[in-house]
Formats: C-alpha cells, structure tokens, sequence
C-alpha cells in the first residue's frame, strides 16, 4: 500500500474584500471568505504583505511611505501593512535616511536642492530627515551645477536673448533665481 503524506497548507495571502471580509489565500490559490474577527481571533497570518514589500525593494531603496502605498494598493489590512513596515525596519530593509541620502545623491546633478526638499516631503519624510541628508550629501556648490546645465541646454545667444525662458526653466528645476542670473552673467562674460 502507498503511504499519504499529509501536506500542510500555508496562508500565502489575506486580501481585504470589503471593510467586513477578507479574502484567505491558500498555497497562492483563493481558498475562502473569512471575516476579520476569525482572521484574529485564528491568529491567521501570511507573508504574503512582506514577499510583496521584499518584493518591492529587490531592485532599488524605497521609503516607508512607498511601501506603505504599495501594500495598501494591494488591499492589505492597515494591520498587517503596520506589522510588515516594523518588520521591515527591523531587519534594515527599510530606511528613512538612508533613502534620503541616496535620493539626494542621484537628483542633485539634475535638481537643485529646493525640489529634491519639496518632492522627499511628498514622500511624507520628515523634516529633519531630510535636512540631515541634504547635510551629509556631499554636493558640490551650486553654481558648478547651474552652470553646468547652462552650458549643456544652451548657446550664448539663447541665453541672452530668451533669458526669462532660462529662468523659468532653472527655476523649475529648483534652482535659485540669483544663482541662476549669476552663472549666465559668468557664462557670458567669458565668451565675450
């Protein structure tokens, strides 16, 4: 006679289906409808919410707040998305700072200090987060920045002639409007 083994099954995946019901996952299948009081009063719990945000920062440093977004995208019980972060953080995977650091590091050549601030405050990092970051990176001044792209994006006459233009432009990059007018008044002056 052949022997059964019995094989034991895994939750794999607990998705919200309305504010009442959660759908279970069972070895990645749908298995059943449970509603949250038997989700905690069985103790269920899956990795399906961590694969998921492992998942996510694989390839490249996220923030608390992207992953907090992806697992809520995902219909993840505000629970378990709160369980998963502190996890996360726990072994280091996730990292305010040091996203932050690495964010200012990639932007700066192209960004000027202004929006890089403006667009790690709409990742909801806070404040002194970000003011440490922007301290411990080294950038290089400004000026070599601006002038740079100047140099780049535009020729003498254009910058002479279509200077409210530049302006806008390097200020949507975030890049002060007196710094800017300086470097144009340098640019030109050594061509001339």
């Amino acid at each position: 006679m052949m022997e059964q083994r019995s094989r034991i099954a895994t939750v794999t995946d607990i998705r919200k289906i309305d504010d009442k019901r959660f759908c279970l996952f069972v070895d990645y299948e749908p298995f059943s409808s449970v509603y949250a009081s038997d989700i905690r009063r069985l103790h269920l719990a899956c990795d399906g919410a961590m694969n998921k945000a492992v998942n996510s920062i694989k390839f490249s440093d996220k923030c608390e707040y992207d992953i907090r977004q992806k697992l809520k995208d995902l219909y993840y019980d505000e629970e378990i998305v709160d369980q998963t972060i502190d996890k996360l953080k726990s072994y280091g995977y996730i990292d305010d700072y040091r996203y932050a650091c690495g964010y200012v590091r990639r932007n700066s050549a192209k960004k000027g200090i202004r929006v890089i601030r403006f667009e790690l405050q709409a990742k909801h990092i806070g404040q002194d987060i970000i003011d440490l970051a922007v301290e411990d990176s080294d950038i290089s001044d400004e000026s070599d920045r601006i002038t740079y792209i100047l140099q780049k994006k535009y020729t003498v006459e254009e910058l002479t002639e279509k200077r409210d233009k530049v302006y806008a432009y390097m200020y949507s990059k975030g890049f002060d409007r007196r710094k800017v007018s300086e470097c144009i008044r340098n640019i030109v002056s050594d061509i001339t």
